[in-house]
Order: C-alpha cells, then sequence, then structure tokens
C-alpha cells in the first residue's frame, strides 16, 4: 500500500534541533545568480551581476573582501525558493528579476570556516533596476564569465560555476527543470513549483499562455517545436509557454511569443479552459493576434515556423507531412474560425 503524505506535518524549532544533533547535516546555503543577455555582444554571451562584500559584515563573519553572488543561509521555516525571494529582496534591493530555475548544487566544504555546508544556485533573469548598498553588500558589478574570472578577489565557488550556468541559460526552456507557477483548483495563484513536479501530478494545477498568430491573409503561423525539448520534440504547435514565477500570464503570452515567433503583436484574450490528462492540469489562457513579420525565434525553442492554410489543416490534408500537437491546434482554429475567415474575406474584397 502507498501512503501519500499530504505536507500536513508541523516541525517545531525543538525537534528540528534534535534531528540537527543527532544526524549533523550540511548548512544549506541559497545564492541568487542574476543574468542578462549582453546586448554588445553578438555571441549570445550572458553577463552576471555580483555585489562587494560590506566592510563592515567582513567584520562580523571574520571573511575576507571578496565578490560574490548574493547569497545566505536558508530558514528551517523556509523552502528553497523562499529563501532565494528573501536573498534577492534582502541584498539586491531596487532590482526585479524573474525566478527561472534551480541551476545547480555544490558543496562548499573547505571554504567556509564556520561549518560545511550545500549551496543551492538559483537562476534569476533580470528585468529592470539598479540595486542599492546595504547591510550586505556595498557595491555592484555586471561581469561576463570570462571578466568574471579576470576580477581581483571574486569567491572561488562562483567562479568555478560560471560555464555551467551559461549552458543552463542557452537550454532554459528546454528541460523540465523550470519553475513556473502553481495554482489551485479554482485557479488561484497560492506558489511556484518545479515544472517537472506539476507535470507529473494531476492533483496540483498550473497555468500556460497558448497564441494563436496568423497572417493579415488569414493564414494561420505555427512552428516546430525545438528537437531539444524534452516533452513533445519536433511537433508542430502554435506559439505558447507556462507561466513563471514573478510574471503574468498576459507577461508570459508576449514573452513566448517574443522568444519563438520574435515579434510583438496586439494579442487579444479568447478564453481560459482547464485541460486535464493522466500526468497534469493545466489551465489554458488562449490568445489570438494578427502579424505578417519579420519573423525570428531562438533556436532552442524552435527548429522553424511556417505558414498554413486554416481549411486544409482543418480537414487533415497537412497530417501525412506533419505531426502536430493535440488536441490544441486544429481545436483553437475552429475556435476562432469566424477570426481567420474575417481575414480571408477581406483580402478578397480589396
Amino acid at each position: 500500500m502507498v501512503v501519500k503524505n499530504e505536507g500536513n506535518f508541523k516541525i517545531t524549532k525543538e525537534q528540528q534541533i534534535k534531528e540537527l544533533i543527532e544526524r549533523v547535516p550540511p548548512i544549506l546555503n541559497v545564492d541568487v545568480v542574476v543574468f542578462k543577455k549582453d546586448l554588445t555582444d553578438k555571441k549570445n554571451i550572458y553577463k552576471f551581476l555580483i555585489g562587494h562584500r560590506n566592510p563592515n559584515k567582513l567584520v562580523e563573519i571574520k571573511e575576507m573582501e571578496e565578490w560574490l553572488f548574493p547569497g545566505g543561509r536558508m530558514k528551517y521555516t523556509e523552502t528553497p525558493q523562499e529563501a532565494a525571494e528573501r536573498i534577492l529582496r534582502k541584498e539586491l534591493p531596487g532590482v526585479k528579476a524573474q525566478l527561472k530555475k534551480l541551476g545547480t548544487a555544490i558543496s562548499d566544504k573547505g571554504y567556509d570556516h564556520r561549518a560545511n555546508g550545500v549551496t543551492l544556485f538559483y537562476l534569476y533573469e533580470y528585468i529592470e533596476g539598479e540595486p542599492s548598498p546595504n547591510e550586505d553588500l556595498d557595491k555592484f558589478i555586471w561581469l561576463n564569465s570570462n571578466d568574471m574570472i579576470k576580477q581581483e578577489f571574486v569567491y572561488d565557488i562562483d567562479a568555478s560555476i560560471l560555464s555551467e550556468m551559461e549552458a543552463i541559460i542557452r537550454t532554459m526552456n528546454t528541460t523540465e527543470d523550470e519553475m513556473i507557477v502553481e495554482v489551485d483548483e479554482n485557479d488561484k495563484e497560492i506558489g511556484s513549483e518545479i515544472k517537472r513536479v506539476l507535470h507529473s501530478d494531476n492533483t496540483r494545477y498550473h497555468r500556460a499562455a497558448h497564441m494563436m498568430i496568423f497572417t493579415s491573409k488569414g493564414d494561420v503561423i505555427l512552428h516546430q517545436r525545438s528537437f531539444l525539448k524534452s516533452n513533445g520534440a519536433g511537433l508542430w504547435d502554435m506559439f505558447g509557454g507556462h507561466q513563471v514565477y514573478g510574471h503574468t500570464i498576459e507577461q508570459t503570452a508576449k514573452q513566448e511569443l517574443m522568444e519563438e515567433l520574435g515579434v510583438e503583436t496586439d494579442l487579444k484574450f479568447k478564453k481560459s479552459w482547464l485541460f486535464k490528462s493522466e500526468k497534469q492540469a493545466e489551465y489554458c489562457y488562449v490568445y489570438y493576434g494578427v502579424s505578417d513579420g519579420p519573423y525570428g525565434y531562438d533556436r532552442n525553442e524552435v527548429e522553424q515556423i511556417k505558414i498554413f492554410d486554416c481549411e486544409k489543416l482543418l480537414n487533415g490534408e497537412y497530417d501525412k507531412e506533419y505531426e502536430f500537437v493535440e488536441p490544441f491546434t486544429k481545436m483553437y482554429l475552429e475556435d476562432l474560425r469566424s477570426f481567420w475567415k474575417e481575414l480571408k474575406f477581406s483580402i478578397k474584397d480589396n
């Protein structure tokens, strides 16, 4: 018999201390790695935000002067994600960034004179704002991995993970490790969770934005999913993505469209509905719009794009040559029939 833990255990401070004394586990640390694309470089280079230890803090913790990622101990009452959010607010005040995923975990045994620990590095994508000096960090710089390695007094562990972080960022949306918004059965936000977890439990709910984009002639634009994708690799699909932590569903729709088609266009909301399978439960927010390009896309996300005749697609005339993600694309074409029909008629009238 399988006994399911409903997550109702309430651990007291005394219980936690007893467990710590008996087992002596490593201390858990959480670091926040904020990144952004270097717009001055055409080689897909990323910059990372690092801070300088406040000299007043050095006396307290007896550490040397260093540049490092914002970070700290995780409290026993926190989840790792909650600790990361607290550290972002506390050590990078003024910076708005979006939690993307857990990057890596490193043992820091021998690097910290106070205790042996494990550090979790959470990746955050920079949105806006400038960090303000605070009790932990007194100044900040953006550096790419090459410059960071050359920078004097950079914490060794932070420098050692840069190549791994860059590789993770480049393939960010091809895996199941992304942090996405979790909602309840009534579609109310309740927190965040790793996509892999929510894709394997249909008693827990999440959201996705689905975008149907048409040309001004009334044809539909679809993309072939990257062969790097962990799900549906190589299939033809509408544009879309999961609502990630820190974004609204509307922001998600716009960002995903830019990543997968390289365009900004006026998106109109059609409907939201619950898709439930044996593995997952997803609230789908459907948007539609018109764009004649020019198109561009992230090749980690998309293999290619193609324009299809809506009527032929619904009649199955492409089915021998192309495999489509079901049930979404054809269902949405039916839902939006009057819209793309009107586009076709307007072209004929002109």
